[in-house]
């Protein structure tokens, strides 16, 4: 393993294979991400990262991690991992994937962090000299906070269908000479001819996502061409957000056959953060059900499920479902 450093709060993770193997033992799509898991002060925590190398390149893996203040799990990566550790990690796993054969285009729009998914995708088009349109549309803070910059520019100059957008929205005070602000209609139509036509990659902080699709609603931009990646927060610690289910419980009565305990759901309420309350202790990561860390069986009952792409056709004919997803349609049993 080698850590490289790219921007003062962005740090990528460089995984190799074991000392006597040449190649990973894996192969990946671009755009997918590992689950990597940790101990953390006697605690095991899960999270999704985003692979930013290019599955062409077999004898190693990049995961590009921005050290959050409050985030365990990246402050550990960011401030503890060095060379030569070994991680304990899950996957690849995600159906954000753009190969080059699912459209005669792609636009790629990303915020921050949400670049990482998008440089793998740019990277392995660029090395499989895909012949057609790859719009590149990067919002960025300022520009120490750009994160491959030096690579984009490389990419950009060997490949002539490769168009780089970057807009800055805090240049003062740099040499930044190119465009500023945020993201809007005009850049977005400029900068993509015939944008509502094309295939729409969006990844980056929910806030920017949901005001970029609202932007592409407004260039008539159909919702099925949009494709998104966003990874959920961990649950609040004890005493934040307790309001939100404050009132008593009406929902379906949930038993957890493992840990002997039951309770009523709030109808609004997913089998995860009934059993956070109980103290159950399923594991998770995505918290939007892509990761697939949170499945658990179940063995009574039936629940609805919002999103269920970490599910495949073997794991809905045995009844196991997301956790993070499920809300019970009536009284239901969960082995956990």
């Amino acid at each position: 393993m080698n850590v490289i450093t790219e921007t003062p709060t962005v740090k990528t993770v460089r995984l190799g294979p074991a000392a006597d193997a040449a190649a990973l033992p894996f192969t990946f799509l671009p755009g997918q991400f590992l689950n990597v898991t940790f101990s953390i002060g006697g605690a095991r925590m899960n999270r999704s990262y985003s692979i930013s190398s290019s599955p062409t390149q077999r004898a190693y893996l990049d995961l590009t991690v921005k050290r959050e203040p409050r985030g365990a799990v990246s402050r550990h990566i960011a401030d503890l991992l060095k060379v030569g550790d070994e991680l304990e990690a899950g996957g690849p796993v995600g159906r954000f994937t753009f190969t080059g054969t699912e459209a005669n285009s792609i636009v790629l729009i990303s915020g921050g962090v949400g670049i990482t998914p998008m440089m793998s995708i740019s990277r392995y088009l660029s090395e499989q000299s895909w012949p057609n349109d790859i719009f590149f549309i990067y919002a960025c803070r300022s520009p120490a906070d750009f994160i491959f910059a030096k690579e984009i520019a490389e990419l950009e100059r060997h490949n002539p269908w490769l168009h780089v957008t970057v807009v800055m929205e805090h240049p003062d005070g740099t040499d930044w000479q190119g465009l500023t602000g945020r993201l809007n209609t005009d850049v977005l139509s400029q900068a993509v001819p015939h944008i509502a036509s094309r295939r729409i990659h969006m990844c980056g902080p929910p806030v920017m996502m949901e005001a970029v699709r609202s932007l592409l609603q407004e260039l008539k931009v159909p919702a099925e061409q949009i494709k998104t990646e966003d990874f959920g927060t961990a649950a609040p610690p004890p005493g934040e957000g307790s309001n939100r289910f404050a009132a008593a419980a009406t929902g379906p009565l949930v038993s957890f056959s493992k840990s002997s305990k039951s309770a009523k759901i709030h109808l609004d309420q997913t089998l995860l953060e009934l059993s956070e309350e109980l103290n159950i202790g399923i594991e998770f990561s995505c918290r939007v059900g892509t990761c697939g860390i949170c499945k658990v069986q179940l063995t009574a009952g039936e629940v609805d499920m919002a999103i269920d792409d970490a599910l495949d056709a073997d794991d809905k004919v045995k009844g196991i479902v997301l956790a993070c997803q499920a809300k019970p349609k009536g009284p239901v049993t969960v082995e956990a």
